[in-house]
């Protein structure tokens, strides 16, 4: 079991320069949680004090206003974590969690996780770094929601979506609904935007899936 969550830890991002002790330590602490689809894991205000990595499938986090609308904030993974944020600052869980696909997490429980940052400050230094690049993606998406068209957003979904695949990588299996809420918007809107997409042969939509036919078309979409 300790092996297996070795290699587990070993994809994820902050462990990348830590030594091979310290996530022997961490895999140590590690307690493995295996979901099906569409499971809440937890939800926003639960007092859960522990970070979670993916080790297979998917996990949506989102917000969820009062009026019922959803904004996904991320999609988390094989080799991602989240809900980091309560280790740090003793709060309760600042988004909710639920499975997209069959997923197994790996949990680390904040108390053991905390005494293992003590002994290593490569550790923090390391979980710094993440916190960094997570609030650069987050300036990101405000600048998306705030100062870009629900085409030009969806444009660059697309093309981030198709890099994935580029790359060797299992991007997420979005619903219009899915990708409507990660776009800040409304499904009715964005199967609008598709249209238009596919009416102007930027892209091709046949069985659920999006077939990327000029990509250059769609940068141009994207920088708007």
């Amino acid at each position: 079991m300790i092996a297996e969550h070795t290699a587990i830890l070993n994809r994820v991002s902050f462990c990348a320069q830590l030594p091979s002790a310290t996530i022997a330590e961490l895999a140590a602490i590690a307690v493995p949680f295996d979901y099906p689809p569409e499971t809440i894991v937890f939800l926003e205000g639960d007092p859960i004090a522990a970070m979670y990595i993916v080790a297979r499938g998917q996990v949506k986090i989102t917000r969820i206003g009062a009026n019922g609308r959803e904004q996904v904030i991320e999609i988390a993974l094989p080799g991602d974590h989240f809900n980091t944020i309560t280790l740090f600052d003793d709060g309760p869980c600042p988004a909710h969690a639920q499975t997209l696909t069959e997923t197994s997490l790996l949990m680390l429980p904040k108390e053991q996780l905390e005494g293992i940052i003590d002994k290593h400050p490569a550790l923090a230094r390391a979980l710094l770094k993440e916190f960094a690049q997570r609030m650069r993606r987050l300036v990101s998406l405000i600048d998306d929601l705030a100062l870009h068209s629900v085409q030009g957003r969806l444009a660059r979904l697309i093309l981030t979506t198709a890099a994935m695949g580029d790359q060797g990588q299992t991007p997420p299996q979005l619903t219009q609904a899915e990708m409507a809420a990660r776009l800040g918007t409304v499904r009715e809107v964005l199967g609008r935007s598709l249209k238009a997409f596919e009416t102007a042969g930027l892209i091709h939509l046949e069985q659920g899936r999006i077939v990327v036919m000029d990509r250059d078309g769609l940068e141009r979409q994207a920088e708007r």
